[in-house]
């Protein structure tokens, strides 16, 4: 029996996580029945708690350990000027550090005897030392369209996947496109990568007609044919450009009385969309229907003629399995993931040209045997997409990760190239013989923004050392190590983030200087630990 924990923490409601949300759910709702020897620790939100409450079960639980209001969308982040943020923020940490030798450091994994932590938002906020972590990375969209996201965004997202970089022992991957590209911009090595490609959604089933027909109905749509495109209204998604194809084919096509459909968790982008929409004379053709839950949902499926991607990037791309689960032909861009999970079920334009999405359109629409063709292959396709290969695929995985994690070796994290810490050093020691002992030599550079750093050793989530050091000083740390091998943390209070100082633009948020951390023995003379590490 294995005990698992599930980072569900950055789960929001409706449509606001995107894809992630669904994989993630899926995947739980699977796990509580095709691993009932198994146990799994829902780690949520106050926010997100309740929803959450279907995952109950008899191997499975949740344990909320965030608290708090939900995170607000990025429009409407407060920003506080430099001093105030700074005196806040110090506030805060000073808060939530304020513990003595001897009390127990908050590691409610290790609490709860957990086996494997795995974060299927990829951030790994929760992780503790000494627990595998398994990573499920969606997408590097932020690397190829710099574009679509603020500098912020940027280096939020740079920081957190260079986390998973240094700590996580496996990195799941949705696609093989997804893969190449974490290995081509992150230099994670192959082996440590894998590929779970997503599958068919349970959540959609085939509904009555009689329901279908009355939901139409109550959405707007039961006029006239319409085609489909779900998503939420993000830069990538390039609603603006199918808009336009959109307006083309019906200047060309005056004949054809075929509407646009959009659903989609409801933002500023789309009442931006909605007002292109009015100017361009389509207000009756084109419906914007919001979030739908998922019984709407598939009614819409189940009455569009076909689907339409235009995405500039994906990941993965479900819609595109959806659309086949239905038995509708699609009709998709051919970038990114999409040819990789479409395979010869759809027929491909490139997003960028309108004309080539207008020409697929007229070509859909005027030929009944290419759209029968595409559902033909669409049912050969499907098969390739099964919900219990993803499910078992996934345990495989933890479980391997489990079985490798129980052979500690020497290493450390926490410790950037240039020598500076971060909030927490994490040691980790192999098995070894005879007196042995850890040295870490650590400064605090005489012009650091405070006085005075605090040093704290954790083992096993005790704290039993505490270590003052003054600006200016450097002190060594020996610490005795046990002959079986272990781990333990030097947690730094207080710390800084340079660009908040007016210390240049670095972002990162920094501890102290560390010039050296290794083990000493005599056998093996000094083994130095910070080889690599990041």
């Amino acid at each position: 029996m294995s005990v698992i924990a599930v980072d569900m923490t950055p789960m929001l409601s409706g449509g606001k996580n995107g894809g992630a949300k669904i994989v993630a759910l899926e995947l739980l709702k699977s796990f509580k029945s095709i691993a009932p020897e198994d146990r799994f620790l829902i780690l949520t939100a106050s926010w997100n708690h309740d929803e959450l409450a279907i995952l109950d079960g008899s191997n499975m639980r949740r344990l909320c350990i965030l608290t708090g209001e939900k995170p607000r969308p990025k429009q409407f982040t407060a920003r506080y000027p430099g001093r105030l943020k700074r005196n806040l923020g110090k506030i805060y940490r000073m808060l939530r550090r304020r513990l003595q030798p001897g009390q127990i450091w908050r590691r409610p994994l290790t609490s709860q005897g957990i086996d494997l932590l795995f974060c299927p938002f990829t951030a790994l906020t929760h992780a503790e030392p000494g627990i595998p972590v398994v990573s499920l990375i969606h997408d590097l969209q932020h690397r190829d369209y710099p574009w679509f996201f603020s500098p912020h965004e940027i280096d939020q997202r740079d920081s957190f996947l260079g986390e998973v970089c240094r700590r996580a022992n496996a990195i799941i991957c949705i696609s093989e496109y997804t893969r190449q590209a974490v290995i081509r911009h992150l230099k994670i090595r192959p082996e440590k990568t894998h590929v779970v490609h997503n599958c068919i959604q349970a959540r959609l089933i085939n509904l009555d007609p009689t329901k279908v027909s009355r939901d139409l109905t109550i959405l707007g749509i039961d006029r006239r044919p319409y085609m489909f495109y779900p998503a939420n209204f993000w830069p990538h998604k390039n609603h603006r450009m199918l808009l336009t194809a959109y307006g083309m084919f019906l200047s060309r096509n005056p004949d054809q009385k075929i509407d646009l459909v959009f659903t989609g968790a409801s933002d500023d982008s789309q009442e931006e969309l909605k007002d292109v929409v009015s100017r361009m004379g389509l207000v009756k053709h084109v419906h914007f229907l919001g979030f739908l839950p998922d019984d709407q949902l598939a009614a819409v499926w189940q009455g569009c003629e076909f689907l339409i991607f235009p995405s500039l990037y994906e990941g993965f791309g479900i819609p595109v399995l959806e659309a086949i689960s239905f038995g509708k032909p699609v009709l998709c861009s051919n970038a990114t993931s999409l040819p990789e999970v479409a395979g010869d079920a759809a027929l491909y334009f490139d997003p960028r040209r309108p004309g080539d999405m207008v020409q697929c359109l007229e070509g859909i629409v005027s030929n009944p045997s290419l759209a029968t063709e595409l559902i033909n292959r669409g049912n050969r396709r499907v098969t390739h997409f099964r919900p219990e290969a993803m499910s078992h695929r996934y345990l495989e995985i933890f479980y391997s990760t489990i079985r490798d994690s129980g052979h500690i070796t020497n290493g450390v994290t926490g410790v950037f190239e240039d020598g500076w810490t971060g909030e927490e050093i994490v040691v980790t020691y192999g098995s070894g013989t005879g007196s042995r002992f850890l040295e870490v030599r650590l400064e605090v550079p005489i012009w650091l923004p405070f006085g005075r750093v605090i040093v704290r050793l954790v083992n096993k989530g005790r704290i039993f050392q505490k270590y003052k050091i003054t600006r200016g000083e450097e002190v060594v740390i020996r610490q005795p190590l046990s002959e079986k091998g272990g781990c333990f943390s030097l947690l730094v209070t207080p710390t800084f983030v340079p660009c908040e100082c007016d210390m240049g633009e670095d972002n990162r948020r920094l501890g102290i200087m560390c010039h050296g951390c290794c083990i000493v023995s005599q056998a093996c003379g000094r083994i130095s630990l910070l080889k690599g590490a990041g």
